[in-house]
């Protein structure tokens, strides 16, 4: 009875939590807007511009997805063609022809065969357009059947775009009517807006009332300006209709009850002249772009089309490149056609445009300036890491424009000033070598402030921060271990083998959630310790079968060189005197299926229990996978992680150190970075000092302050039980991170939030509330200057940090209140060490707790948790906090509270 109970309040909390937008959205250009469209239960879209594999991006997140299809007219004659639409310079069909009528069904048969949910049916009042000699009848009556067959189809998910003519007759065949133009209409030929008339409004008004009236869902489709579209919407919502305020095209980003914020950061690159791996604004840049709550957005103008600039979706433009072939004409005119749509910022070489270096505050001084040359200003919020002026030999001849902002300027020896850094309101420039300073001994640093280069320059907005290093409140822990090593003998008495050793004393010992991989060619019975290899199974078993351990493979044979083998680097690039990867008699080439899907289901035919299966790829060698990899591990079923070069320490803490989240390879790929690197960096490559992964904690203080930047990640291998020094570093840095709030995790759960912050969105509505959409970020960061929600207005929250610094979000859709005009007094969560699946206060709320469960409620002297077998759980309560101690495990039940008189 008491489970029965919980699965009602799981049930009611599931199922009230979410906020409910009843607009369908629609977009007719691509690439699709994915993570915006996780507001909306239905999508139209173009069928050309969606993928297979956005489709099935849909389908796993329950989002219908409607193709447009015009029935009525088409811009190809064909033999049904009647007459022209002279908007649109487009063929009026027959409906009443057999082949039109075909046509049109075997279109729908396509579409439903590809996975679409449903149509939106398009000109269905292009036949008034025809003359008198055509029977209106006969085409009203052809339409009917067109209309019937695509209901049975589609088993009336349709869309019907006005038709009202005929309403009585199709009314039951669809769910749906849309209609363009209540308040506004789109001229296509000069791409004007226009406001409708007080009678057209009424007429049409009056035609959507029938509709309704009909059993019809009515949505409304006006046009406008990107600023004027949420006060657009609401005057549609305010006459009882669901809307949606677009460009006159569809191929900008709506605005519905809601309106997005924009958080994609366009970036153009070339992959011709240099991979996104080598480039500084994804190597470094991206760390600060993804803290801030923004998303990179890379371009790879050698294999795609830059895009349509939309400033619904995209907060700005990031062009860096030290290479000025990059440059082509098409590029400098797409940059030259978004100035003043979204801000700009120009880093590095600089284009040959004056229109662009004019407008972000610069233009060519034609006569050289000879040095030396020397400071003149550099802005106070503007330096970063480095004391000192990085080496001018080669500067830009450049003088601010009369409406520029100086950012950076130098003196040549005739006392000329020489812009090199400027800000415009359309954005910004900052030349080489003012970036990044690579200096001989003490590495690269900062030259310029990346946070406040983001945030004044290119004028980017403050926004909640979709967070990948916090969970429940506290910093995330991971743990992961490579392959390597597995095999050795280590130096302690009885000469086990390293394996055997991480086994005991850290494994076993601290009984955490771990990740653990094996390389399959290292222990299987074919492999290179086939007479050990009955042990070194039987050890890998012992590890897979503990509770806390999830399995990843390392790979078949340790490829070395994944740049080589995805194409990015040369062979002759590296050092190969080792080879390509483990030397294993009979393995001349490295296959890609056999490295990562083969490993896969060795280890799960072999080496896993029935319970388990792999369920993570670990990167070997440089850990930079190409495309092909990184499908094959996702047809594997698996996440991927590893990569990433964070490993930042106190002699110099820099962020240019400090690797983004992850790197995009197209198609829907990601490759998900290490939040840090493992004991081989710290230890000289495993050449000593052994105990140098004990610097671990300095990458830890570093990239918590001043910005928490990583979760706490401990990723090792197993040589680390090789020796004395090496066991006692790691658990060194493990016991360091116990002794500090932190919520334990498995890796595939932060692969799956580290992911989900590209496919993550927000936001907002007139009420400045905020919308939050992910499913596995379960964290907001709040910046330091933005109000903290009211709890007890929100939605799909469970709570607060008592600093006001993380929002802990327990729904894939949230709203967040930031109206305090009633007080916020019902009991929230301050922090906890737990990962909470649910959480419903006087309600269902289950929780994973991998040590024994520390929970701090605001407001919960009143509280009480009870599991679904009966047992209670009281707080003790200090100040405003009541800490609330349950055992480790898997906790269901719910939390009881008394309500406040």
């Amino acid at each position: 009875m008491k489970y029965i109970l919980y699965l009602v309040l799981l049930i009611s909390s599931q199922v009230f939590a979410k906020p409910v937008n009843n607009s369908v959205a629609f977009y007719y250009s691509s690439p699709m807007p994915l993570a915006e469209m996780t507001f909306y239960s239905r999508v139209v879209v173009q069928p050309e511009h969606v993928t297979e594999l956005e489709l099935n991006w849909f389908k796993q997140r329950n989002i219908a997805v409607y193709a447009y299809l015009s029935v009525g007219e088409s811009f190809n004659k064909n033999k049904s063609s009647l007459s022209i639409n002279p908007n649109w310079n487009s063929h009026i069909a027959d409906l009443a022809s057999a082949h039109w009528q075909q046509h049109i069904k075997s279109s729908a048969a396509a579409l439903k065969a590809r996975g679409f949910s449903g149509l939106f049916l398009d000109t269905l009042d292009s036949y008034q357009l025809l003359d008198a000699k055509h029977s209106k009848s006969d085409q009203q009556a052809g339409l009917v059947t067109i209309i019937s067959s695509l209901s049975e189809t589609f088993d009336k998910h349709l869309i019907l775009n006005r038709g009202f003519e005929l309403l009585p007759k199709i009314a039951d065949l669809a769910n749906d009517l849309v209609a363009e133009g209540l308040y506004s209409h789109f001229n296509p030929n000069d791409n004007s807006y226009k406001l409708t008339n007080k009678n057209d409004q009424d007429w049409l008004s009056a035609q959507l009332k029938k509709a309704q009236n009909l059993g019809l869902n009515v949505q409304i489709i006006d046009y406008a300006k990107p600023d004027d579209r949420l006060a657009m919407a609401q005057k549609i919502i305010n006459a009882g209709f669901n809307p949606w305020v677009t460009d006159g095209h569809l191929q900008t980003w709506g605005t519905s009850s809601i309106t997005p914020v924009p958080r994609r950061i366009l970036i153009p690159y070339n992959s011709d002249i240099s991979p996104l791996v080598k480039k500084s604004v994804h190597s470094k840049l991206a760390t600060i772009i993804e803290y801030l709550g923004y998303i990179p957005d890379y371009v790879d103008v050698a294999k795609e089309s830059l895009p349509k600039i939309d400033p619904s979706l995209h907060a700005g433009i990031i062009s860096w490149t030290t290479n000025n072939i990059f440059y082509s004409t098409e590029i400098i005119k797409w940059l030259e056609e978004g100035l003043g749509i979204v801000p700009e910022l120009i880093l590095g070489e600089l284009p040959q445009s004056n229109k662009l270096l004019v407008s972000l505050g610069v233009e060519n001084i034609n006569v050289a300036q000879a040095g030396p040359y020397k400071v003149e200003y550099f802005a106070d919020w503007l330096k970063g890491e480095t004391t000192k002026s990085p080496v001018i030999i080669r500067p830009n001849f450049l003088k601010l424009t009369s409406d520029a902002t100086a950012l950076i300027s130098i003196t040549s020896a005739n006392g000329k000033t020489l812009a090199q850094g400027s800000k415009t309101k359309l954005g910004g420039i900052i030349v080489a070598p003012w970036l990044i300073d690579n200096l001989p001994l003490e590495g690269s640093k900062w030259v310029i402030d990346p946070k406040n280069l983001l945030n004044k320059v290119l004028n980017l907005p403050t926004i909640l921060a979709p967070d990948t290093t916090t969970l429940s409140g506290r910093r995330m822990l991971t743990l992961h271990i490579d392959g390597d090593g597995f095999s050795s003998v280590a130096h302690f008495k009885g000469k086990p083998y390293n394996s055997e050793v991480i086994r005991d004393e850290v494994i076993k010992r601290y009984k955490l959630p771990l990740t653990s991989s094996i390389i399959q060619a290292d222990i299987e019975p074919n492999g290179l310790h086939s007479k050990q290899s009955k042990e070194l199974e039987q050890v890998a078993r012992d590890i897979f079968e503990l509770p806390y351990v999830e399995v990843a493979s390392h790979t078949y044979s340790h490829p070395y060189f994944w740049k080589v083998l995805s194409g990015i680097q040369n062979i002759d690039e590296d050092d190969t005197k080792y080879g390509l990867n483990l030397n294993i008699p009979g393995y001349l080439s490295v296959d890609l299926e056999k490295e990562i899907s083969g490993s896969i289901q060795y280890i799960n035919e072999r080496l896993t229990p029935k319970n388990k299966k792999t369920v993570l790829i670990l990167w070997s060698g440089d850990a930079v996978p190409g495309p092909k990899a990184l499908a094959i591990a996702r047809k594997a079923g698996v996440l991927n992680v590893n990569g990433g070069n964070t490993s930042v320490k106190a002699d110099n803490p820099t962020l240019t150190n400090v690797s983004p989240i992850g790197r995009p390879e197209g198609d829907l790929l990601y490759q998900i970075y290490a939040p840090i690197i493992n004991e081989n960096v710290y230890t000289n490559l495993w050449h000593g000092p052994y105990y140098g992964f004990k610097r671990l904690i300095e990458t830890f203080e570093i990239t918590e302050k001043p910005y928490r930047l990583k979760p706490y990640s401990i990723y090792f291998h197993f040589y680390s039980g090789e020796l004395p020094a090496g066991l006692d570093a790691l658990k060194y840095n493990i016991d360091y991170v116990l002794a500090r709030p932190n919520t334990p995790v498995h890796l595939s759960q932060y692969a799956k939030i580290a992911k989900d912050f590209y496919f993550s969105a927000l936001a907002k509505n007139s009420n400045n509330e905020w919308f939050f959409s992910s499913q596995s970020i379960r964290t907001l960061r709040i910046p330091n200057d933005f109000d903290i929600p009211n709890i007890a207005q929100s939605s799909g929250v469970s709570g607060i940090t008592q600093k006001g610094d993380y929002i802990h979000i327990t729904d894939d859709l949230a709203k967040l209140s930031f109206d305090h005009s009633q007080e916020n007094n019902v009991p929230y969560l301050a922090s906890a060490n737990v990962s909470i699946d649910n959480w419903q206060v006087n309600g269902a709320v289950s929780f994973k707790a991998w040590v024994p469960a520390k929970i701090d409620l605001v407001n919960g002297r009143s509280c009480e948790f009870v599991s679904n077998d009966g047992k209670r759980f009281k707080g003790k309560s200090n100040a405003d906090i009541t800490q609330f101690s349950l055992p480790k495990g898997q906790f269901y039940g719910y939390l009881k509270c008394k309500r406040a008189a």
